[in-house]
């Protein structure tokens, strides 16, 4: 029998909020998305003003993260170490993007993701951080 971790929605719930309410204080509107392990998406956010394409990229972004067990940077940079073209996957959900977070259980098990889209990378990628580190605790 295999047995395994996984985000709830009361976790995911807490992690958008987090991003949302930071998001909040300052600049462009954006979406977040939380994914399980397996890519099906848990919690969704897109605030007031946020285009359409920033929904499907928070949304790919953590599908990305979710499906190599690794963050959206760490994958754009192995891409490019193993001399990659992200084609080669065959899969459109895929992006090498930066903002899309592994959400991991205390004993380092993927359990979910988090993406953000909206902002520049850098930005989206910290906003992920923000909503992982709001359920540290409960994991």
């Amino acid at each position: 029998m295999y047995d395994r971790k996984v985000l709830g929605f009361a976790e995911a719930e807490k992690a958008v909020k987090a991003v949302v309410e930071e998001a909040s204080k300052g600049g462009r509107p954006m979406s977040a998305a939380v994914l399980d392990p397996w890519g099906n998406l848990i919690s969704f956010a897109r605030m007031d003003g946020a285009g359409p394409l920033t929904a499907r990229m928070a949304m790919n972004k953590a599908y990305t993260a979710a499906s190599f067990g690794m963050d959206t940077r760490m994958f754009f940079d192995w891409l490019k170490q193993a001399d990659k073209d992200i084609a080669w996957y065959d899969d459109h959900r895929l992006t090498a993007v930066f903002g899309g977070i592994v959400i991991r259980s205390k004993n380092g098990i993927p359990v979910g993701a988090i993406g953000t889209s909206g902002r520049t990378q850098d930005e989206d990628e910290a906003l992920a951080k923000v909503g992982a580190e709001a359920i540290k605790d409960d994991l």
